[in-house]
Protein backbone atom coordinates (compact mmCIF):
# COMPACT_ATOMS: atom_id res chain seq x y z
CA UNK A 1 0.00 0.00 0.00
CA UNK A 2 1.33 3.40 -0.93
CA UNK A 3 2.41 5.72 1.94
CA UNK A 4 -0.25 8.26 0.93
CA UNK A 5 -3.04 5.70 1.18
CA UNK A 6 -1.73 4.43 4.54
CA UNK A 7 -1.75 7.97 5.93
CA UNK A 8 -5.30 8.49 4.67
CA UNK A 9 -6.45 5.27 6.37
CA UNK A 10 -4.84 6.31 9.64
CA UNK A 11 -6.58 9.69 9.48
CA UNK A 12 -9.96 8.05 8.88
CA UNK A 13 -9.37 5.65 11.80
CA UNK A 14 -8.48 8.50 14.14
CA UNK A 15 -11.59 10.37 13.02
CA UNK A 16 -13.81 7.37 13.80
CA UNK A 17 -12.21 6.90 17.24
CA UNK A 18 -12.63 10.61 17.99
CA UNK A 19 -16.31 10.51 17.08
CA UNK A 20 -16.83 7.43 19.25
CA UNK A 21 -15.32 9.16 22.28
CA UNK A 22 -17.36 12.28 21.61
CA UNK A 23 -20.56 10.21 21.75
CA UNK A 24 -19.77 8.82 25.22
CA UNK A 25 -21.87 10.44 27.99
CA UNK A 26 -20.09 13.02 30.10
CA UNK A 27 -19.05 11.59 33.48
CA UNK A 28 -19.68 8.02 32.39
CA UNK A 29 -16.91 6.69 34.64
CA UNK A 30 -17.45 6.42 38.37
CA UNK A 31 -14.87 7.98 40.66
CA UNK A 32 -13.44 5.95 43.56
CA UNK A 33 -12.02 7.49 46.73
CA UNK A 34 -10.44 5.80 49.75
CA UNK A 35 -11.49 7.13 53.14
CA UNK A 36 -9.35 6.18 56.14
CA UNK A 37 -6.34 3.86 56.19
CA UNK A 38 -5.17 0.48 57.48
CA UNK A 39 -1.75 -0.77 58.52
CA UNK A 40 1.08 1.35 59.78
CA UNK A 41 2.36 1.51 63.33
CA UNK A 42 -0.13 0.17 65.86
CA UNK A 43 -1.24 2.63 68.50
CA UNK A 44 -0.51 1.42 72.06
CA UNK A 45 -3.30 3.25 73.83
CA UNK A 46 -6.53 1.41 73.16
CA UNK A 47 -5.46 -2.14 73.93
CA UNK A 48 -7.58 -4.92 72.40
CA UNK A 49 -10.58 -4.00 70.28
CA UNK A 50 -13.09 -3.37 73.07
CA UNK A 51 -16.35 -5.29 73.25
CA UNK A 52 -19.75 -3.57 73.26
CA UNK A 53 -18.11 -0.29 72.30
CA UNK A 54 -18.65 2.00 69.31
CA UNK A 55 -15.46 3.42 67.82
CA UNK A 56 -15.40 6.14 65.17
CA UNK A 57 -12.84 8.47 63.64
CA UNK A 58 -13.72 12.13 63.16
CA UNK A 59 -10.92 12.48 60.59
CA UNK A 60 -12.38 9.77 58.33
CA UNK A 61 -14.94 12.01 56.68
CA UNK A 62 -17.05 11.52 53.55
CA UNK A 63 -16.30 14.48 51.23
CA UNK A 64 -18.95 16.87 49.96
CA UNK A 65 -21.11 15.24 47.32
CA UNK A 66 -21.54 11.93 49.13
CA UNK A 67 -21.96 8.74 47.14
CA UNK A 68 -21.91 5.03 47.94
CA UNK A 69 -19.54 2.98 50.08
CA UNK A 70 -18.97 -0.29 48.23
CA UNK A 71 -16.46 -2.00 50.54
CA UNK A 72 -14.52 -1.54 53.76
CA UNK A 73 -11.23 -2.90 55.07
CA UNK A 74 -9.96 -3.58 58.58
CA UNK A 75 -6.59 -4.53 60.05
CA UNK A 76 -7.12 -7.98 61.56
CA UNK A 77 -6.04 -8.44 65.17
CA UNK A 78 -7.96 -11.62 65.99
CA UNK A 79 -9.13 -14.08 63.37
CA UNK A 80 -12.73 -14.93 64.18
CA UNK A 81 -13.55 -11.63 65.85
CA UNK A 82 -16.74 -9.95 64.66
CA UNK A 83 -17.50 -6.31 63.96
CA UNK A 84 -20.19 -4.14 62.42
CA UNK A 85 -19.05 -1.36 60.08
CA UNK A 86 -20.89 1.93 60.80
CA UNK A 87 -21.53 5.22 59.02
CA UNK A 88 -22.26 8.02 61.48
CA UNK A 89 -23.83 11.39 60.71
CA UNK A 90 -23.10 14.49 62.85
CA UNK A 91 -26.12 15.67 64.83
CA UNK A 92 -25.03 18.61 66.96
CA UNK A 93 -22.61 17.28 69.56
CA UNK A 94 -23.69 13.71 68.87
CA UNK A 95 -23.78 11.31 65.92
CA UNK A 96 -26.62 9.32 64.39
CA UNK A 97 -26.16 5.86 62.89
CA UNK A 98 -26.77 6.52 59.20
CA UNK A 99 -25.96 3.04 57.95
CA UNK A 100 -24.32 -0.22 58.95
CA UNK A 101 -23.38 -3.51 57.33
CA UNK A 102 -24.33 -6.00 60.02
CA UNK A 103 -21.83 -8.31 61.70
CA UNK A 104 -18.94 -9.73 59.69
CA UNK A 105 -16.31 -12.20 60.89
CA UNK A 106 -12.63 -11.43 60.45
CA UNK A 107 -10.66 -14.07 58.54
CA UNK A 108 -7.09 -15.14 59.22
CA UNK A 109 -5.49 -12.53 56.96
CA UNK A 110 -3.48 -9.39 57.77
CA UNK A 111 -6.17 -7.15 56.26
CA UNK A 112 -9.79 -8.12 55.63
CA UNK A 113 -11.89 -6.43 52.92
CA UNK A 114 -15.66 -6.85 52.80
CA UNK A 115 -17.96 -5.81 49.92
CA UNK A 116 -21.10 -4.03 51.15
CA UNK A 117 -23.07 -3.52 47.93
CA UNK A 118 -23.90 0.18 47.78
CA UNK A 119 -24.26 1.89 51.16
CA UNK A 120 -25.46 5.49 50.54
CA UNK A 121 -23.59 8.24 52.42
CA UNK A 122 -23.55 12.02 52.43
CA UNK A 123 -20.84 14.60 52.86
CA UNK A 124 -19.77 14.98 56.50
CA UNK A 125 -20.54 11.39 57.53
CA UNK A 126 -17.72 9.64 59.41
CA UNK A 127 -16.64 5.99 59.59
CA UNK A 128 -16.94 3.80 62.66
CA UNK A 129 -17.45 0.27 63.94
CA UNK A 130 -19.02 -1.71 66.78
CA UNK A 131 -17.63 -4.87 68.37
CA UNK A 132 -19.65 -7.43 70.31
CA UNK A 133 -18.15 -8.53 73.61
CA UNK A 134 -15.90 -11.31 72.35
CA UNK A 135 -12.26 -11.81 71.44
CA UNK A 136 -12.05 -15.26 69.80
CA UNK A 137 -8.78 -16.54 68.38
CA UNK A 138 -8.48 -19.54 66.09
CA UNK A 139 -6.72 -22.43 67.85
CA UNK A 140 -2.99 -22.31 67.21
CA UNK A 141 -3.15 -18.94 65.41
CA UNK A 142 -1.46 -16.09 67.30
CA UNK A 143 -3.05 -12.65 67.12
CA UNK A 144 -1.77 -10.69 64.13
CA UNK A 145 -0.45 -7.27 65.01
CA UNK A 146 -0.66 -7.87 68.75
CA UNK A 147 -3.69 -6.71 70.70
CA UNK A 148 -4.09 -3.25 69.24
CA UNK A 149 -5.25 -3.70 65.66
CA UNK A 150 -8.19 -1.35 66.24
CA UNK A 151 -5.86 1.64 66.33
CA UNK A 152 -2.90 2.89 64.36
CA UNK A 153 -0.61 5.80 65.17
CA UNK A 154 -1.97 9.01 63.67
CA UNK A 155 -0.54 10.20 60.39
CA UNK A 156 1.14 13.58 59.76
CA UNK A 157 -1.92 15.34 61.19
CA UNK A 158 -3.72 14.59 64.42
CA UNK A 159 -5.93 11.55 64.64
CA UNK A 160 -9.45 11.59 65.97
CA UNK A 161 -10.70 8.32 67.46
CA UNK A 162 -14.02 8.59 69.28
CA UNK A 163 -15.17 5.86 71.67
CA UNK A 164 -18.19 5.14 73.84
CA UNK A 165 -19.78 2.19 75.63
CA UNK A 166 -22.86 1.12 73.72
CA UNK A 167 -24.17 -2.16 75.10
CA UNK A 168 -24.75 -5.65 73.81
CA UNK A 169 -27.18 -4.72 71.00
CA UNK A 170 -25.92 -4.10 67.47
CA UNK A 171 -26.51 -0.41 66.61
CA UNK A 172 -29.50 0.26 64.35
CA UNK A 173 -30.02 3.04 61.84
CA UNK A 174 -31.29 6.21 63.49
CA UNK A 175 -29.80 5.54 66.93
CA UNK A 176 -28.09 8.52 68.58
CA UNK A 177 -24.56 8.03 69.93
CA UNK A 178 -22.64 10.36 72.25
CA UNK A 179 -18.85 10.25 72.47
CA UNK A 180 -16.24 11.59 74.85
CA UNK A 181 -13.19 13.61 73.85
CA UNK A 182 -11.31 12.32 70.79
CA UNK A 183 -7.97 10.54 71.04
CA UNK A 184 -5.86 12.72 68.76
CA UNK A 185 -2.83 10.40 68.88
CA UNK A 186 -4.41 7.47 67.06
CA UNK A 187 -6.57 6.65 64.04
CA UNK A 188 -8.86 3.71 63.42
CA UNK A 189 -7.31 0.88 61.46
CA UNK A 190 -10.08 0.83 58.87
CA UNK A 191 -10.80 2.28 55.46
CA UNK A 192 -13.69 2.35 52.99
CA UNK A 193 -14.06 2.66 49.24
CA UNK A 194 -16.35 5.54 48.25
CA UNK A 195 -17.91 5.68 44.78
CA UNK A 196 -19.19 9.07 43.66
CA UNK A 197 -21.50 9.73 40.73
CA UNK A 198 -22.78 12.61 38.64
CA UNK A 199 -26.21 13.58 37.37
CA UNK A 200 -25.15 12.40 33.91
CA UNK A 201 -24.79 8.89 35.32
CA UNK A 202 -28.44 8.99 36.42
CA UNK A 203 -29.68 9.68 32.89
CA UNK A 204 -30.57 7.30 30.06
CA UNK A 205 -31.49 4.57 32.54
CA UNK A 206 -28.12 4.81 34.31
CA UNK A 207 -29.88 5.10 37.68
CA UNK A 208 -30.76 1.41 37.38
CA UNK A 209 -27.07 0.45 37.55
CA UNK A 210 -26.86 1.33 41.25
CA UNK A 211 -29.75 -0.82 42.47
CA UNK A 212 -30.75 1.81 45.03
CA UNK A 213 -32.97 4.28 43.18
CA UNK A 214 -36.68 4.16 42.48
CA UNK A 215 -36.41 6.19 39.28
CA UNK A 216 -34.34 8.78 37.42
CA UNK A 217 -35.55 11.67 39.60
CA UNK A 218 -34.63 9.77 42.77
CA UNK A 219 -31.05 9.45 41.49
CA UNK A 220 -30.87 13.11 40.45
CA UNK A 221 -32.11 14.21 43.88
CA UNK A 222 -29.47 12.09 45.62
CA UNK A 223 -26.65 13.62 43.56
CA UNK A 224 -27.97 17.20 43.71
CA UNK A 225 -28.21 17.13 47.51
CA UNK A 226 -24.85 15.44 48.03
CA UNK A 227 -26.55 12.36 49.42
CA UNK A 228 -28.78 14.20 51.90
CA UNK A 229 -31.86 12.88 50.08
CA UNK A 230 -31.23 9.11 50.35
CA UNK A 231 -32.37 6.68 47.66
CA UNK A 232 -36.01 5.58 47.92
CA UNK A 233 -35.17 2.04 46.90
CA UNK A 234 -35.66 0.11 43.63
Amino acid sequence: MRPGRVLACVRRLLLVVGVAFALLPVGSALADTTIGAVGGEFGPRLGPCPGNVVLADMTYVVPNGGGFITSFSFQVGFAGQQLDFLVLQPAGDNYTVEGHTGLVTLPNTPVATFPVGALPVQGGDILGMWFPDQQPVEPGVPPQGGLVACARAAGPGNGGILATDFGVADPNNGEMISFGNPDINDDLNESANLVTLSQDQCRSGGWRNFGQFKNHGDCISFVATGGKNPPSGP
